[in-house]
């Protein structure tokens, strides 16, 4: 990489973790501070919720158009894409429904985010059968081997809570789901030797562990409790939604720097 693109990605990296501390640093502060009155400040901690995802969306979208469509890295982007776009849309539509109406049970936004899941399972496994042709059958096995243990797992503990729903059965789906994907994406530090494509699924981790406290702390009553008491529990819940995106959107723009700033072709003498 020649040193002023070297320099020019740096510089680009350390904007967007500027402006992403920033806005984590503000949600934090809105979030405890509430300095807009009821409903605006919620309006203003969900717009910047899906600001980040919208960032994580639109880095996405940017990589893709660096591959051809007979380049295997194309059918990766662009499920990644269309993942990050549908999740994207998911938050906006909760947040609608939740000014709309006050509660968010099971909706539109529960679809989007379904089928986003799947969307990121088909680019992990077009990753993996990149790097492993040979293995594409027991890839494809394994992906869903997982989708049927993700499907399953959330059962149990829905029979162990008293008055379960099918809301109650989703609020346990993600987690599992969010660890399974997360998890899957970061096996692929092994083969990248923790470069630029791993990063991204870290986000998915740390949606797993949020969404995993938040089902635990909704059914238990105390998120409500934490909500209305201040507590750092619902903070710590909500922020992490919002770093999770922001970590998945940085994870994207390191890439994109990548191939927006290039590595020197290599020139092999004659």
């Amino acid at each position: 990489m020649k040193p002023a693109n070297k320099g020019r990605r740096q510089m680009a990296l350390i904007h967007a973790v500027i402006y992403s501390s920033i806005l984590l640093v503000g949600y934090v502060v809105i979030y405890q501070r509430m300095p807009f009155p009821e409903p605006w400040n919620t309006i203003v901690l969900n717009i910047a919720t899906s600001l980040s995802a919208g960032f994580a969306a639109l880095m996405a979208t940017l990589i893709l158009k660096y591959f051809e469509k007979d380049e295997s890295p194309h059918k990766v982007w662009k499920n990644l894409m269309i993942a990050c776009w549908l999740w994207f849309a998911g938050e906006v539509l909760w947040s609608m429904y939740v000014l709309l109406y006050g509660v968010a049970p099971l909706g539109l936004f529960d679809i989007t985010w379904v089928v986003g899941f799947i969307y990121f399972t088909l680019a992990l496994y077009q990753q993996h059968a990149i790097l492993f042709p040979a293995k594409k059958v027991f890839l494809r096995n394994i992906s869903i081997f997982m989708w049927i243990m993700v499907l399953l797992l959330p059962i149990p503990v829905v029979l162990l809570t008293e008055g379960a729903t099918l809301k109650t059965y989703m609020d346990f789906f993600y987690p599992f789901a969010d660890l399974a994907v997360g998890v899957a994406g970061i096996l692929l530090l092994f083969s990248f030797q923790g470069g630029a494509m791993m990063r991204p699924w870290i986000g998915l981790v740390v949606f797993g562990v949020t969404d995993y406290l938040y089902a635990w702390a909704e059914q238990t009553g105390i998120y409500a409790w934490s909500v209305d008491k201040g507590n750092l529990l619902s903070l710590f819940i909500d922020t992490s939604y919002t770093a999770a995106y922001i970590i998945l959107a940085l994870g994207f723009l390191a890439h994109w720097t990548l191939l927006r700033y290039g590595i020197n072709e290599i020139q092999i003498r004659k």
